[in-house]
Protein backbone atom coordinates (compact mmCIF):
# COMPACT_ATOMS: atom_id res chain seq x y z
CA UNK A 1 0.00 0.00 0.00
CA UNK A 2 2.53 2.25 1.22
CA UNK A 3 4.68 1.76 -2.42
CA UNK A 4 1.23 2.52 -4.02
CA UNK A 5 0.35 5.62 -2.70
CA UNK A 6 4.16 6.87 -3.17
CA UNK A 7 3.37 5.82 -6.90
CA UNK A 8 0.19 8.20 -6.94
CA UNK A 9 1.60 10.77 -5.00
CA UNK A 10 4.67 10.69 -7.82
CA UNK A 11 2.11 10.97 -10.41
CA UNK A 12 0.25 13.83 -9.02
CA UNK A 13 3.01 15.99 -8.46
CA UNK A 14 4.29 15.64 -11.92
CA UNK A 15 0.80 15.91 -13.62
CA UNK A 16 0.46 19.36 -11.86
CA UNK A 17 4.26 20.31 -12.98
CA UNK A 18 3.46 19.61 -16.39
CA UNK A 19 0.37 21.02 -17.07
CA UNK A 20 1.79 24.30 -15.47
CA UNK A 21 4.95 23.82 -17.95
CA UNK A 22 2.20 22.98 -20.90
CA UNK A 23 0.68 26.38 -20.17
CA UNK A 24 3.12 29.18 -19.59
CA UNK A 25 6.55 30.37 -20.74
CA UNK A 26 8.56 33.43 -19.92
CA UNK A 27 8.82 36.32 -22.21
CA UNK A 28 11.71 38.94 -22.50
CA UNK A 29 11.36 42.45 -24.06
CA UNK A 30 13.01 45.32 -23.72
CA UNK A 31 12.01 47.92 -22.06
CA UNK A 32 12.69 52.17 -23.05
CA UNK A 33 15.81 52.68 -21.40
CA UNK A 34 18.22 49.36 -21.49
CA UNK A 35 15.51 47.61 -19.03
CA UNK A 36 14.38 44.40 -19.79
CA UNK A 37 11.06 42.88 -18.73
CA UNK A 38 11.34 39.28 -18.01
CA UNK A 39 7.31 38.12 -17.73
CA UNK A 40 4.87 35.33 -18.03
CA UNK A 41 2.39 34.45 -20.75
CA UNK A 42 -0.27 31.93 -21.33
CA UNK A 43 0.84 29.89 -24.31
CA UNK A 44 -3.49 30.02 -24.85
CA UNK A 45 -2.35 34.17 -24.90
CA UNK A 46 0.42 35.06 -26.76
CA UNK A 47 1.34 38.99 -26.06
CA UNK A 48 -0.77 38.75 -22.47
CA UNK A 49 1.13 38.82 -19.83
CA UNK A 50 0.05 36.66 -16.90
CA UNK A 51 1.92 36.01 -13.31
CA UNK A 52 5.04 37.32 -12.11
CA UNK A 53 7.97 39.99 -13.60
CA UNK A 54 10.57 41.38 -12.86
CA UNK A 55 12.49 44.14 -14.51
CA UNK A 56 16.18 44.40 -14.94
CA UNK A 57 19.13 46.32 -16.62
CA UNK A 58 22.24 44.03 -16.65
CA UNK A 59 22.11 41.93 -13.41
CA UNK A 60 20.38 44.58 -11.51
CA UNK A 61 16.73 44.32 -10.64
CA UNK A 62 14.56 47.39 -10.81
CA UNK A 63 11.06 46.23 -10.25
CA UNK A 64 9.04 42.45 -9.30
CA UNK A 65 5.21 41.80 -9.34
CA UNK A 66 2.35 40.75 -11.23
CA UNK A 67 0.69 40.82 -14.13
CA UNK A 68 -3.06 39.87 -14.70
CA UNK A 69 -4.76 40.09 -18.12
CA UNK A 70 -1.54 42.39 -19.19
CA UNK A 71 -2.59 45.10 -16.32
CA UNK A 72 -0.10 45.31 -13.07
CA UNK A 73 -2.03 44.47 -10.02
CA UNK A 74 -1.32 43.62 -6.55
CA UNK A 75 2.09 44.93 -4.96
CA UNK A 76 4.95 45.88 -7.29
CA UNK A 77 8.26 46.23 -5.51
CA UNK A 78 10.98 48.94 -6.72
CA UNK A 79 14.34 48.84 -5.67
CA UNK A 80 17.94 50.99 -5.85
CA UNK A 81 21.32 50.16 -6.98
CA UNK A 82 22.66 46.88 -4.83
CA UNK A 83 18.67 45.61 -4.59
CA UNK A 84 17.55 48.15 -2.08
CA UNK A 85 13.60 48.66 -1.88
CA UNK A 86 13.25 52.10 -2.71
CA UNK A 87 8.85 52.19 -3.21
CA UNK A 88 5.90 49.54 -2.99
CA UNK A 89 3.30 50.68 -5.29
CA UNK A 90 -0.28 48.74 -4.82
CA UNK A 91 -1.53 48.81 -8.06
CA UNK A 92 -5.35 47.18 -6.87
CA UNK A 93 -5.88 49.70 -4.00
CA UNK A 94 -3.79 52.28 -5.94
CA UNK A 95 -2.19 52.67 -3.06
CA UNK A 96 1.66 54.36 -1.43
CA UNK A 97 2.96 51.51 0.88
CA UNK A 98 6.31 52.55 1.30
CA UNK A 99 8.41 55.11 0.02
CA UNK A 100 11.94 56.23 1.11
CA UNK A 101 12.71 59.69 1.29
CA UNK A 102 15.21 61.14 -1.20
CA UNK A 103 17.03 64.37 0.31
CA UNK A 104 17.39 66.09 -3.36
CA UNK A 105 13.50 66.60 -3.74
CA UNK A 106 11.83 68.83 -2.50
CA UNK A 107 7.90 69.31 -2.42
CA UNK A 108 5.81 72.68 -2.81
CA UNK A 109 1.86 72.84 -1.75
CA UNK A 110 -0.04 75.95 -1.20
CA UNK A 111 -2.06 77.26 1.46
CA UNK A 112 -0.14 74.68 3.91
CA UNK A 113 -1.35 75.23 7.42
CA UNK A 114 0.22 74.18 10.79
CA UNK A 115 -0.90 71.34 11.94
CA UNK A 116 -1.84 70.08 8.67
CA UNK A 117 -1.15 66.33 7.96
CA UNK A 118 0.58 66.08 5.03
CA UNK A 119 1.73 63.27 2.21
CA UNK A 120 3.31 64.25 0.17
CA UNK A 121 3.33 63.11 -4.29
CA UNK A 122 5.58 60.61 -5.48
CA UNK A 123 6.25 58.77 -8.63
CA UNK A 124 5.08 55.71 -9.20
CA UNK A 125 7.94 53.13 -9.83
CA UNK A 126 10.58 55.14 -7.59
CA UNK A 127 13.04 57.69 -8.39
CA UNK A 128 15.63 55.65 -9.96
CA UNK A 129 13.24 53.54 -12.20
CA UNK A 130 10.11 55.66 -12.37
CA UNK A 131 12.07 58.94 -13.03
CA UNK A 132 13.96 57.78 -14.82
CA UNK A 133 11.98 57.93 -18.28
CA UNK A 134 11.13 61.81 -17.31
CA UNK A 135 14.60 62.95 -16.27
CA UNK A 136 16.57 61.04 -19.26
CA UNK A 137 14.20 63.51 -21.71
CA UNK A 138 15.77 66.54 -20.75
CA UNK A 139 19.22 67.39 -22.46
CA UNK A 140 21.69 70.16 -21.18
CA UNK A 141 21.72 73.26 -23.54
CA UNK A 142 24.76 73.32 -26.19
CA UNK A 143 25.52 77.08 -24.98
CA UNK A 144 26.12 76.18 -21.10
CA UNK A 145 28.96 74.08 -22.05
CA UNK A 146 30.71 77.28 -22.77
CA UNK A 147 29.79 78.84 -19.14
CA UNK A 148 32.22 77.92 -16.46
CA UNK A 149 30.91 77.58 -13.06
CA UNK A 150 28.52 75.83 -11.08
CA UNK A 151 24.41 75.85 -11.98
CA UNK A 152 21.75 74.92 -10.00
CA UNK A 153 19.48 72.28 -12.03
CA UNK A 154 15.49 71.81 -10.85
CA UNK A 155 13.78 69.28 -12.61
CA UNK A 156 9.57 70.68 -11.16
CA UNK A 157 7.00 68.32 -11.97
CA UNK A 158 3.50 70.02 -11.19
CA UNK A 159 1.41 67.21 -10.55
CA UNK A 160 -2.76 67.13 -10.56
CA UNK A 161 -4.90 65.72 -7.28
CA UNK A 162 -6.02 63.28 -9.15
CA UNK A 163 -2.26 62.21 -9.60
CA UNK A 164 -1.65 63.15 -13.27
CA UNK A 165 1.21 65.37 -14.55
CA UNK A 166 0.25 68.68 -15.64
CA UNK A 167 3.24 70.23 -16.23
CA UNK A 168 6.88 69.51 -16.43
CA UNK A 169 9.79 72.11 -16.63
CA UNK A 170 13.59 72.20 -16.17
CA UNK A 171 15.23 75.16 -14.65
CA UNK A 172 19.54 76.43 -14.47
CA UNK A 173 20.17 79.01 -12.05
CA UNK A 174 23.49 80.32 -11.94
CA UNK A 175 24.71 84.04 -11.38
CA UNK A 176 26.12 83.40 -15.54
CA UNK A 177 23.19 81.62 -16.49
CA UNK A 178 19.43 81.21 -16.50
CA UNK A 179 17.16 79.52 -18.56
CA UNK A 180 13.43 77.33 -18.27
CA UNK A 181 12.23 74.58 -20.57
CA UNK A 182 9.12 73.20 -20.74
CA UNK A 183 8.99 69.67 -21.59
CA UNK A 184 6.54 68.44 -24.25
CA UNK A 185 4.15 65.51 -22.05
CA UNK A 186 3.02 64.47 -25.75
CA UNK A 187 6.64 62.64 -26.30
CA UNK A 188 6.09 60.17 -22.56
CA UNK A 189 4.32 57.31 -22.37
CA UNK A 190 1.26 57.41 -20.30
CA UNK A 191 2.65 55.32 -17.24
CA UNK A 192 5.37 58.10 -17.08
CA UNK A 193 2.73 60.79 -16.17
CA UNK A 194 1.24 58.87 -13.37
CA UNK A 195 2.51 60.04 -9.87
CA UNK A 196 0.83 59.71 -6.77
CA UNK A 197 -0.97 62.97 -5.97
CA UNK A 198 -0.30 65.17 -2.33
CA UNK A 199 -2.90 64.82 0.50
CA UNK A 200 -3.38 67.28 3.12
CA UNK A 201 -5.60 66.15 5.61
CA UNK A 202 -6.96 63.32 4.01
CA UNK A 203 -7.67 65.30 0.80
CA UNK A 204 -5.89 64.95 -2.78
CA UNK A 205 -4.17 68.25 -4.24
CA UNK A 206 -2.40 69.81 -6.46
CA UNK A 207 1.31 69.97 -5.83
CA UNK A 208 4.70 70.18 -7.17
CA UNK A 209 7.69 67.79 -6.88
CA UNK A 210 11.27 69.18 -7.65
CA UNK A 211 14.48 66.93 -7.99
CA UNK A 212 17.09 69.00 -7.10
CA UNK A 213 20.77 69.02 -8.84
CA UNK A 214 23.05 71.20 -10.49
CA UNK A 215 25.70 71.23 -13.58
CA UNK A 216 29.05 71.84 -12.95
CA UNK A 217 31.21 73.26 -15.89
CA UNK A 218 34.61 72.74 -15.94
Amino acid sequence: MKTLLSVLLYFISFTVVAQKTDSTHTHYRYVRGGFIEHSTELKSQRGIKNGIATILAGKKKFATGIYKNNERIGRWHFFCPLDTLEQIYNYSTKKLEYNVPIKEITYEIDSLKEGDKVSYPAKIGGNLYGMYFLTERFRIPSELKHIKGFHKLNYIFTVSNSGQLLNYEVKIISPSYNKTEIIDLAKFHPDDLAFVPAKVNGRAVKSKLIVNGDVTVD
